[in-house]
């Protein structure tokens, strides 16, 4: 494919032209040109750079010894759960890590609502929530105080079973770098599809904050075509892909030097409690009156932290995960 800009004299934007053959060109040797702006897509994460379900089971299974991939096996757990594992192991080699680049950029404190390091912050928090936004935050520090409990007892699951073969650096504990890791999904993984994992830690994409009028990410299928109607031209190299644009209200608005890219996170279905326990704030269009979601955080087996159960951890349409 060849590309080059040529500026568009009825917006002052760029257009982007593809060469791309296909086959209804293919035999006549004629090469058949695309056209669209070059701000459809301002973002595009290939599926090698994410992690997924996959990644981990091959990093972590030649870590773990036969007796515990009988007893416990990585394949029992749930997408959130393996996240959870392979982010910790890789944060703990820092350097050596290959998603080094993506792990600097995650807050030293992670900033769920139950961070156990920011829990005055996260009371104070409720409290002016009430007090200043007018929010119904009856309640909330209860449910707070159970969000707490759970998470210890899924990350003392994991450490106990696994935290002896993830990478664990000098003077650290197998059990708050999992408590650490556990947080950072919860309020910052990303749904996809279940052919490339239904869950998964994607840079960049995280980065971006919260907006309701704007559009949601794009996984890329790999069938995509212009002709048909898509945005942008795919194939199967591009399965796993996403992308973003800026739209609001379902129209594309170009972006002027200065201003945020914006997403909505698109999880419909989550009360203000559910945004607070999560990601740990509450957006405007959130701030009535709540009624719990259950399941907000991954349930732990009895006999060990698998979460192999259709409702332990429910996929968001698009975005983000219900932990």
């Amino acid at each position: 494919d060849s590309e080059m800009f040529s500026p568009d004299d009825n917006s002052g934007s760029y257009i982007q032209r593809r060469n791309t053959t296909d086959e209804s060109v293919k035999n006549s040797g004629e090469p058949q040109t695309r056209l669209y702006r070059q701000e459809e897509v301002l973002l595009r994460i290939p599926l090698h750079v994410q992690m997924t379900r996959s990644v981990a089971l091959q990093t972590l299974q030649p870590l773990i010894s036969p007796e515990v991939r009988r007893r416990a096996p990585l394949e029992d757990l749930d997408d959130a759960a393996l996240l959870v594992l392979l982010l910790a192991h890789e944060r703990g080699r820092g350097r050596e890590s290959r998603f080094q680049a993506y792990i600097a950029t995650l807050p030293y404190q992670a900033t769920c609502g139950y961070s156990p390091v920011l829990r005055s912050h996260a009371m104070e928090a409720i409290a002016a929530l009430g007090s200043e936004m007018g929010l119904d935050v009856n309640g909330w520090p209860t449910e707070l105080m159970k969000a707490y409990d759970y998470a210890e007892r899924i990350s003392s699951a994991l450490a106990r079973d696994y935290g002896s073969f993830i990478y664990i650096p000098q003077n650290a504990r197998a059990f708050s770098l999992i408590q650490w890791s556990l947080c950072q999904v919860a309020s910052r993984a990303i749904a996809g599809s279940s052919k490339h994992g239904s869950l998964r830690l994607v840079p960049m994409l995280d980065m971006i904050n919260h907006d309701a009028s704007a559009g949601s990410y794009v996984e890329i299928k790999g069938n995509e075509r212009i002709e048909a109607g898509d945005f942008l031209d795919a194939d199967e190299d591009d399965s796993g892909t996403f992308v973003v644009r800026s739209t609001r209200n379902g129209k594309i608005k170009p972006l002027m030097k200065g201003q945020e890219l914006l997403a909505n996170y698109n999880v419909p279905e989550y009360s203000s409690l559910d945004w607070f326990i999560s990601m740990g704030f509450v957006p405007p269009e959130r701030s009535g009156r709540w009624i719990k979601v259950d399941g907000v955080l991954p349930r732990v087996r009895r006999e060990g932290p698998g979460v192999n159960d259709n409702h332990a951890t429910k996929a968001k349409q698009q975005s983000r995960p219900e932990l």
